[in-house]
């Protein structure tokens, strides 16, 4: 990468992680509707983050 490639996606990671924050606040809340008794915070917050990391594995590996 060049140098301005670095700065700009140092611009954008802050708002790259906060995009992430809202996935897993989204995804939290949308398990929470469909088991709204049955949910363990800790284990659907591992599942979701799970989720996430799989889904860029597979972007990435689409080149």
């Amino acid at each position: 990468m060049t140098d301005i490639e670095t700065i700009e996606m140092t611009r954008y990671h802050r708002e790259i992680v906060e995009d992430l924050r809202h996935m897993l606040k989204k995804y939290s809340r949308i398990m929470e509707w469909d088991v709204p008794d049955a949910v363990d915070e800790g284990a659907t917050r591992k599942l979701i983050l799970q989720s996430l990391r799989d889904a860029l594995a597979e972007v990435e590996a689409e080149g």
